[in-house]
């Protein structure tokens, strides 16, 4: 009997064994990733070391941070939370939370995801909003923001819904985590429930010297996280963020680590000086991102074979003639890459020149109509510091006249 109870427990101890090296060994998998580089180069493998100088991809070199532009975590998908409150810290991070905790002067906050950051100071919340989930709440917030004036701002909604907005100085909580301290501009004094507010924000002063921005790091839950030092485990990452943050995630946590801050801009995301006229009586704007149709733009490819098929593309300009753009890009650019076509999408004959200049030298000129072929370019922009990109009708009439230039950039 005795012996057969210990043969039984030796098996069971031999199963927990087996289970335990499991779990570790899921643990320590390895996360397929793809790196783009500078000069347009993508790297897959499986991210095995990062530090604030290189990033190390199996069966690959260090690559230097600095040549980096984005890594993609290839297997992770973002996910949706059902309720959070948006915290956004004074680095710009944005994080979406199940759990706001206030004492004193310091807070702990518990991510969608379940990763959570303690003892961090009040001092590095930029502000916090309730019901975050709901695109109207983001959207009624936002305009409060711009419109607040040399305070913070306090915000209780009522039963019926209604946001009503305080100006005044927020102190610390208490003890209990239960109130916050608040003084209205006219000197009332107030102890607010922290349950019961819809939003806060502070009014920060610019401190000292910020730590350098390493990355943004974009979770499963789609929190942005400005990075300043990223440490690598067996089990996952920790990360510490500008503004003084610091959180352990699990493998499987991330989605995108943007690297491209400072070494690479896309137009799409920059203010032009605009000119739009139409000899038509009608002028189509240009789009940021999208088609001339409110879609993504597209442009067709041929594969190995001859197959004709349509690439997508996040970012880029549609352009309809008869359109400038100007950017001010301060000299800090070697190099501007674009992919020009017409996407296939959008009706119209589509016959442009496109003219780009740089400081007011040529630097390209083509025609380009709905039967080429899309054409990559890449132009030498070294010290020029204001580029301008010219669309017009390569015929008497601008009607149907555009141009997609698709993953349009500019690069250090």
């Amino acid at each position: 009997m005795l012996s057969d109870w210990c043969l039984k427990l030796r098996l069971v101890s031999l199963v927990l064994i087996g289970f335990i090296w499991t779990l570790e060994a899921r643990a320590a998998e390895p996360e397929p990733v793809e790196l783009r580089t500078l000069t347009g180069q993508t790297i897959k493998g499986n991210l095995e070391s990062i530090s604030d100088k290189d990033l190390v991809i199996s069966g690959n070199g260090p690559v230097k941070v600095d040549q980096v532009v984005d890594l993609v975590f290839s297997a992770n998908q973002p996910q949706s939370g059902d309720k959070f409150s948006d915290v956004e810290l004074t680095d710009g991070s944005l994080l979406h939370c199940s759990q706001f905790i206030l004492k004193g002067n310091k807070v702990e906050l518990k991510l969608v995801q379940g990763v959570e950051i303690k003892d961090l100071p009040l001092a590095a919340i930029s502000y916090i909003l309730s019901e975050a989930q709901e695109p109207k709440n983001r959207d009624e917030w936002q305009k409060l923001l711009s419109k607040r004036g040399k305070g913070d701002l306090l915000a209780i909604k009522a039963a019926d819904g209604v946001v009503n907005p305080l100006e005044g100085t927020l102190g610390e909580g208490d003890t209990q985590g239960e109130t916050i301290e608040f003084e209205t501009s006219t000197g009332k004094k107030a102890r607010p429930r922290l349950d019961r507010i819809h939003g806060m924000a502070f009014l920060r002063q610019p401190g000292g010297e910020a730590a350098p921005t390493l990355c943004k790091a974009h979770d499963l839950s789609r929190d942005v996280l400005v990075v300043a030092q990223v440490a690598m485990k067996d089990n996952g990452y920790t990360l510490t963020t500008v503004a003084g943050a610091k959180a352990d995630f699990p493998l499987k946590s991330f989605t995108r680590w943007d690297f491209s801050k400072g070494k690479l801009t896309y137009l799409s995301d920059l203010e032009p000086k605009l000119s739009e006229s139409s000899n038509v009586n009608f002028v189509e704007h240009y789009r940021r991102d999208k088609n001339l149709d409110g879609e993504p733009i597209r442009l067709p490819q041929k594969n190995p074979d001859g197959v004709t098929s349509l690439q997508l593309f996040t970012k880029g300009l549609s352009v309809h003639a008869y359109t400038e753009l100007v950017y001010d890009i301060g000299g800090e650019y070697k190099e501007f890459k674009a992919i020009l076509g017409v996407d296939p999408k959008v009706p119209g004959d589509s016959h442009v020149k496109l003219t780009i200049e740089g400081d007011g030298k040529e630097l390209f000129a083509a025609e380009i109509s709905r039967k080429d072929e899309p054409k990559p370019i890449t132009l030498d922009i070294k010290n020029v510091k204001q580029l301008r990109l010219v669309v017009a009708s390569a015929g008497l009439l601008d009607l149907g006249n555009h141009v997609s230039l698709a993953d349009a950039k500019v690069s250090k």
